[in-house]
């Protein structure tokens, strides 16, 4: 994650760390987000889930997933190496749909951010689509973010059985 103030703080996600942090992160983002866009409605349970794809599918301004990562001119505040997480916390932070997602390694360091409705969806898009790449078999919902429907893998998936560490 870069900064506007050009800080880089990088973190390790292993596939142990996503595993137990991508269903509450998921569902934390969905919440956050059908209370920013329809504030004042009371979803059916039938319309509920497209109610929350709506929300987490609308567009995000100022976001642009295809520009790369810059870290030119950046300063490391954590030093140059990842921090490699052996937990994390998520909390939701009031009542302006922002979250504050924390990770601690054993020898000390730790990092907090609080993200807007805004960043923590944009989080969750790349999250998504990177356990897409990772073929870690993880998240049922990623698959859309390949634009792959429930129950469909993509052409090119190894099919079932492949997991990789």
């Amino acid at each position: 994650m870069r900064t506007e103030a050009a800080e880089v703080y990088a973190v390790w996600l292993t596939r142990r760390m996503v595993t137990r942090l991508y269903a509450p992160f998921r569902a934390a983002v969905t919440r956050s987000s059908v209370a920013q866009t329809t504030p004042q409605s009371l979803a059916v349970p039938e319309a509920r889930q497209m109610l929350e794809q709506a929300a987490l599918d609308r567009p995000l301004a100022g976001a642009d997933f295809g520009k790369p990562f810059v870290t030119t001119d950046a300063t490391y505040p954590l030093g140059h190496e990842p921090l490699l997480p052996d937990s994390a916390d998520l909390r939701h932070m009031g009542n302006a749909g922002q979250l504050m997602l924390a990770f601690r390694e054993p020898r000390g360091r730790r990092i907090e951010v609080v993200m807007s409705n805004q960043l923590s969806a944009a989080l969750l898009r790349l999250l998504d689509s990177a356990l897409v790449v990772a073929e870690w078999g993880l998240a049922p919902a990623a698959s859309n973010a390949a634009g792959v429907l429930p129950g469909e893998t993509p052409a090119d998936s190894p099919g079932p059985g492949r997991l990789l560490n």
